[in-house]
C-alpha cells in the first residue's frame, strides 16, 4: 500500500491494510499498512531464512538502474519518534488514498473517515517503527523525506517479519517477536550464552520451528502528488534496500495488486521480479454499518522479489 512517484502507488501486505495487507484504495496496491488481525502472505521460496531461496526464477539484477527523469538526491532520514510517525500516517492517508492515482480523482474521504484511517495508520505505524525502550529483536525502520517547508513529501518502511514456509503467512510482529523470546527463554543458561553474537537469521535458524523463517519486507512506500515524477519513490525504494542490506539479508519482498499496472511496472524498472500472483485478503475503505472503516474481499495480488547486490 504504497504510492510511488511517476503517478503510481502500491501497497503491501502489509498495514492493517493488508491481505497480506488494500482498498478501492487498496486496488492500489498491497504495501501499506499491516493489519494486525489480517496475516500476510508470501510465496514459499521466500520464506527460507536468509540467503531466502528464489531459484531461477529470481536473477540477481544491477544494484542501480535509473527510472524515469533525474532528480536532485533527496534528504532521507530515518524516523522513530511517536509525533513524528503521526505526522507520517497523516501524510500517508493524504497521499496514498486520497491523493491516488490509481483512481481517477483521487478517493473522496469524509471527515470521519479519514480521521478513523489516520488513527489506524498511526497505531500501525507506532507499533511497528516507533520508539521502544529496549531494542526490537525483528529490525524495522520508517523514512521520510521532507521538502523545503518540513512537511512530509515522502515515506517508506521495512521490517523484517517472521514467516511460515509451509502456508506462507506472515505472523504480526508482536507475535514473532515474542516467539524468539520465549524460545530463548526455553533455553539453559550456557544454550543461550552460545548463541549471544551470532546473527539475526543465524538465531532464528537455531531456535524458531523449522517451518518458520525471516523475510524483509517493503510496505508503506508513498510520495506526494507534488513530488511525484522526479525520481523520489525510486530513491525510498534504495534507501529501504540499503537498510536490508546492513541487516544482513540479500533479498528484499513486497506485494502489489495485479491490477496496479502502473505500479507493478516500476518495481519491475527496479530490478523486482514475479515470485508468484494468487488472489489474497485485501482491505478496501467503506463502512460496513458496524463501524468498520475497513472491508475485506479477495484480490489478485503478485508477490515481487529482488536479489539485493
Amino acid at each position: 500500500l504504497e504510492a510511488v512517484e511517476a503517478g503510481t502507488q502500491a501497497g503491501t501486505t502489509m498495514a492493517w491494510l493488508r491481505g497480506y495487507p488494500c482498498s478501492a484504495l487498496l486496488s492500489l496496491c498491497l504495501l501499506a499498512l499491516p493489519l494486525p488481525s489480517r496475516p500476510s502472505r508470501v510465496p514459499t521460496a521466500f520464506l527460507s531464512c536468509p540467503p531466502l531461496p528464489f531459484g531461477a526464477a529470481i536473477q540477481k539484477q544491477p544494484r542501480h538502474r535509473a527510472v524515469g527523469p533525474p532528480s536532485l538526491s533527496a534528504v532521507i532520514s530515518q524516523v522513530d519518534d511517536y509525533l513524528e510517525i503521526k505526522d507520517t500516517a497523516c501524510f500517508f492517508v493524504r497521499s496514498f488514498w486520497e491523493q491516488s492515482t490509481a483512481i481517477e480523482g483521487g478517493l473522496q474521504l469524509s471527515e470521519a473517515q479519514r480521521a478513523a484511517l489516520e488513527q489506524v495508520q498511526e497505531g500501525d505505524m507506532s507499533e511497528r517503527y516507533g520508539k521502544l525502550v529496549g531494542k526490537r529483536k525483528l529490525m524495522s525502520e520508517l523514512f521520510v523525506s521532507r521538502g523545503e517547508d518540513g512537511s512530509v513529501e515522502a515515506c517508506a518502511g521495512v521490517e523484517v517479519a517472521v514467516a511460515d514456509r509451509t502456508s506462507g503467512r506472515i505472523l504480526k510482529r508482536n507475535q514473532g517477536e515474542d516467539m524468539l523470546s520465549g524460545s530463548l527463554a526455553a533455553m539453559g543458561a550456557r544454550e543461550r550464552n552460545t548463541l549471544r553474537r551470532v546473527s539475526l537469521s543465524e538465531l532464528a535458524d537455531a531456535v524458531l520451528p523449522s517451518h518458520l523463517g525471516l523475510v524483509p519486507v517493503l510496505s508503506n512506500l508513498a510520495v506526494g502528488s507534488e513530488a511525484r515524477g522526479q525520481g523520489l519513490g525510486q530513491q525510498m525504494v534504495a534507501q529501504c534496500e540499503e537498510a536490508v542490506r546492513g541487516w544482513g539479508f540479500g533479498e528484499i519482498l513486497l506485494l502489489v495488486e495485479a491490477s496496479n499496472v502502473a505500479a507493478v511496472s516500476l518495481y519491475k524498472k527496479l530490478g523486482y521480479q514475479d515470485i508468484w500472483t494468487k488472489p489474497i485478503q485485501a482491505a478496501r475503505v467503506a463502512e460496513d454499518g458496524a463501524g468498520n472503516i475497513v472491508t475485506y474481499e479477495m484480490v489478485d495480488t503478485c508477490a515481487l522479489g529482488k536479489i539485493l547486490g
